[in-house]
């Protein structure tokens, strides 16, 4: 469970921002996300994994591939719909969400 100063360190920055639980993972639902400069599209909703997906530390998914950054852009279906990640590792768990966000954000400069 996202603590609620957490949650609130987030919705600080990106809105009504929602916790999800799957298979045992929390998840944070971020219905608005400005991408770093550079990506295209540069704002929508991604879905925050903060704890071991596919074999990765955490996650950060997007509704689609962001055209021209990434690697290994892969689809999953998490919480009833698809979503898309690339290929970026070893951002831990223990972080704040917040911090883990700006850890994969730092994946698509």
């Amino acid at each position: 469970m996202v603590a609620p100063e957490q949650l609130d360190e987030l919705r600080a920055a990106f809105g009504d921002v929602t916790p999800m639980v799957e298979g045992g993972v929390d998840f944070v639902f971020l219905p608005r996300l400005v991408l770093p400069e550079g990506c295209t599209p540069r704002e929508m909703q991604a879905l925050l994994c903060l704890g071991q997906h596919t074999g990765y530390t955490t996650r950060l998914f997007l509704p689609h591939a962001v055209t021209g950054r990434g690697a290994n852009w892969s689809s999953h279906a998490v919480l009833g719909k698809p979503w898309w990640t690339w290929s970026w590792n070893q951002v831990p768990a223990h972080l704040r969400p917040a911090e883990i966000l700006a850890e994969h954000l730092r994946g698509l400069r």
